[in-house]
């Protein structure tokens, strides 16, 4: 019976259903938070610090190279600034609408595989990005005058976006070498504290948004942050990531149908569902 545990198709399931409770709550959470960088605070601790609770579950791995930790403090500054600018964008943007721009990570990586680390010329993958790109452009261009909408909040989850793909580019394979709920809180504690003494934020503004009455979507942001990042760690430890990857991606077409319903996201909602559904097939090509 345990055995089902350690499946890929259980660790997926297991992925999928806490992605979408995060984004979805992490909108509540985030509604009427006092001071942004605060709240973001809050849930990056209590998403850190709960996945501890795993800790027995998992080989102890301690890596001793100093150019592991080095790796993390760097990839930690990225994933820092990753969190504090989705924290803002979360807020103000939709769930259907932040779940497909978050996409964008992906064609950022195939930039960097293809100038950087010299993975190799793909027009699969080119295609692929193209059809992110696309979704995106569907997703933004307004009908009438409009044209393109495009806010600050837009552009904080493009440099969101930009800084994860950075993060992931540094922090690759770097998992594997600790006890994996460890190296989950140090990716999320350690980036809360350099948010902390950035923006000065003091441990008493922390603690005032645990008492604020969205205490209980702060818990329940928090614990999904943690438990999905582990279960999308061991997904992929577990199955090959031409399937993973794929099949991940369809926490976008989730959410939107989800906020459609949970958080009552009905503006355009047959474009969403086109661009979520553009967004898993570009996906799909990155890994053909």
């Amino acid at each position: 019976m345990w055995s089902i545990f350690n499946t890929w198709q259980f660790n997926l399931l297991a992925y999928l259903f806490l992605a979408v409770i995060f984004s979805q709550f992490f909108k509540l959470a985030m509604k009427n938070a006092k001071k942004d960088g605060a709240a973001v605070l809050l849930l990056q601790g209590i998403g850190g610090l709960s996945i501890l609770l795993a800790f027995p579950f998992f080989k102890l791995n301690i890596p001793t190279d100093g150019k592991v930790y080095a790796l993390l403090i760097i990839a930690c500054i990225f994933y820092a600034l990753n969190d504090r600018f989705q924290g803002t964008a979360r807020k103000h943007l939709q769930v259907s609408a932040i779940s497909i721009l978050n996409q964008l990570s992906t064609v950022f990586l195939i930039i960097f595989g293809i100038t950087i680390f010299k993975s190799g010329f793909s027009w699969e993958k080119i295609l692929g990005a193209a059809l992110i790109l696309f979704a995106n452009v569907l997703l933004l261009h307004k009908k009438s005058d409009e044209g393109f909408k495009f806010n600050k909040y837009i552009g904080m989850a493009m440099v969101a976006n930009l800084a994860f793909a950075i993060a992931i580019s540094i922090d690759i394979d770097i998992s594997k070498q600790f006890n994996l709920p460890f190296y989950i809180m140090l990716t999320l504690v350690v980036p809360a504290i350099m948010i902390g003494v950035v923006e000065k934020i003091s441990l008493v503004s922390v603690i005032n948004e645990f008492t604020h009455q969205n205490r209980k979507y702060y818990l329940i942001t928090g614990l999904a942050w943690g438990s999905a990042i582990l279960f999308s760690l061991r997904s992929f430890a577990l199955g090959e990531v031409a399937t993973i990857v794929p099949l991940q991606s369809l926490a976008v077409l989730l959410n939107v149908l989800v906020a459609y319903v949970f958080l009552n996201e009905k503006t355009e909602k047959v474009k969403k569902i086109i661009a979520a559904l553009l967004v898993m097939g570009g996906v799909y090509l990155t890994v053909f």
